[in-house]
């Protein structure tokens, strides 16, 4: 059985991943710190790759 690695997330799904709120998530996007893409431009529905969303993590500081 080969397990399949998810590759983009819905707004609520890289929040889960990410480990913070949807307003957080919609915000970066809002604010282009994180790269979200549309598969029209009349689509409401927005798809955030995971080495987007993993690079938009990296440059959080980090706690000490």
């Amino acid at each position: 059985m080969t397990t399949s690695i998810k590759r983009g997330f819905s707004r609520e799904e890289a929040a889960e991943y990410a480990g913070v709120s949807v307003y957080k998530i919609a915000k970066a996007i809002r604010d282009n710190k994180l790269i979200a893409r549309k598969d029209s431009e009349k689509s409401k529905d927005v798809i955030v790759f995971r080495e987007d969303l993993d690079a938009y993590m990296d440059q959080w500081a980090v706690a000490s």
